[in-house]
């Protein structure tokens, strides 16, 4: 009876280590992510600036101002890049304003743009952290959350080349969740990378990626998560998409739909 007990009981734990970790869908390619008491809010700080992808609702924007649930106590702000449909200025800097325990994690450019352009950025610009790009692998710890952060070329080719975007691998809860932003799918630089060496639990990727050859090889490659969840899908349905999603990718996920959770 005591080795059932204590089966059971294993059981039981395994049961809530699986789901200690929560991604939350915002829009677009914004997250939530929430393990252990800590948040760290990913690219979800913007408007409807591009009507092709889902935004922000005006009820989501105003919980996350009040501190409302999920919203509360945010430790961690990571920003991919300076695009409309990942970042605005007034909605960021307000956000990191009313939200006094928030740390933002972003480029230099992200950083300029806020200097500039956000009327009251003396209030929050202690807690405003950037990096150069040009480094292949940055650390830092903050709030109690370690994140690995790197810069790849936004996808586009040279028109976009100015754009300082960034990819994430947050620790968070005793897992390992990548973001990458928009990142160009260079086989050579995530070659250079080496991001497999984190062993990543789960990769949130443009959902095009998994619908290429070149994004199949870096994430059969050159990423080998355990769990793939596409984001940046249109608001105008891809159905072809997502047949071939999930034709060579049958366990992973297209978040589509506000507030969406995923659970690991």
């Amino acid at each position: 009876m005591k080795k059932i007990l204590s089966a059971l009981l294993l059981s039981f734990a395994a049961v809530l280590n699986a789901q200690e970790l929560k991604i939350t869908y915002i829009a677009n390619e914004g997250v939530l992510l929430e393990a252990e008491g800590k948040k760290v809010l990913i690219d979800a700080l913007f408007d409807d600036f591009y009507e092709d992808y889902l935004s922000p609702e005006a009820n989501t924007i105003d919980k996350m101002m009040k501190s409302e649930s999920p919203f509360t106590k945010v430790d961690l702000v990571l920003t991919t890049h300076i695009h409309r449909d990942h970042f605005e200025v007034t909605t960021t800097g307000d956000f990191l304003k009313n939200h006094k325990e928030s740390v933002l994690l972003s480029s230099n450019q992200i950083k300029n743009e806020l200097t500039s352009k956000y009327v009251d950025f003396k209030n929050i610009e202690g807690r405003v952290k950037s990096h150069e790009r040009g480094v292949v692998t940055l650390q830092d710890e903050i709030n109690g959350i370690k994140v690995n952060s790197f810069f790849i070329y936004h996808a586009g080719g040279e028109r976009t080349r100015n754009i300082e975007n960034m990819g994430f691998v947050v620790e968070i809860g005793g897992k390992r969740v990548l973001h990458l932003g928009d990142s160009d799918m260079d086989i050579s630089r995530f070659e250079s990378l080496k991001l497999a060496q984190y062993n990543i639990d789960i990769a949130l990727v443009p959902y095009w990626y998994m619908t290429s050859d070149d994004g199949k090889i870096i994430l059969d490659n050159e990423l080998k998560a355990k769990q793939l969840i596409g984001i940046h899908y249109p608001k105008a349905p891809s159905r072809s998409a997502l047949g071939e999603i999930e034709k060579q990718y049958p366990k992973a996920i297209v978040f589509r739909k506000v507030f969406e959770t995923f659970q690991y």
